[in-house]
């Protein structure tokens, strides 16, 4: 994972990268997060991960010959138009370019759910600036002893998703508080 801070509003943007032997073991950025198949990844849930980032689990893409087709009667359709046809718009769900889910999709989605529930990191550790970036806080020197092993001195690492940590960013003092982010002690209790 890399982090972006500079020009990142209220959360820097974090970049997720893969590697394994299908590529070499050379890392690269996991492709744009496929949000077409979210009720699908359910049926795999339980199923180990194969290796073969490129492998379709899900097939919905169409072959060229059919996308060649579906253009060339949207040309037609076009060019047989009159002054006078509807000006009605097209259904915007056909617009939607339909995406394969491939292995690599899902294992995409798996480390980001992971590491949204899972990123912790000391309160303070990370400071909200003027220009509400995140940015790392130079001045923290670390959690006492007793502070580090309280649950409450840690903070999720993620985008604020709490209604009250919402709130509490759009307040003209946000810049000075150590605690903007989501606490750690979330559901289920104890699970820290």
């Amino acid at each position: 994972m890399g982090v972006s801070y500079e020009n990142e509003f209220e959360f820097p943007n974090k970049k997720f990268y893969w590697c394994s032997p299908a590529n070499n073991m050379t890392f690269e950025q996991f492709p744009e997060l496929n949000t077409q198949h979210n009720k699908e990844l359910d049926n795999f849930a339980g199923k180990l991960f194969q290796g073969s980032p490129m492998d379709v689990l899900v097939q919905v893409e169409k072959s060229p010959e059919e996308v060649e087709a579906e253009q060339q009667a949207r040309e037609q359709k076009i060019n047989d138009k009159t002054s006078l046809d509807s000006t009605e718009e097209e259904d915007p769900e056909s617009l939607i370019v339909r995406v394969n889910l491939k292995e690599v999709d899902r294992l995409h989605y798996h480390v980001r759910a992971i590491e949204n529930d899972c990123h912790i990191i000391p309160k303070g550790a990370m400071k909200l600036t003027v220009k509400h970036e995140v940015h790392r806080n130079e001045a923290f020197k670390g959690l006492c002893s007793e502070e580090a092993f309280k649950i409450n001195s840690y903070s999720h690492f993620r985008n604020v998703q709490t209604a009250n940590k919402k709130d509490a960013l759009e307040a003209d003092d946000a810049i000075f508080k150590r605690d903007f982010l989501d606490d750690v002690e979330d559901i289920p209790k104890y699970c820290w």
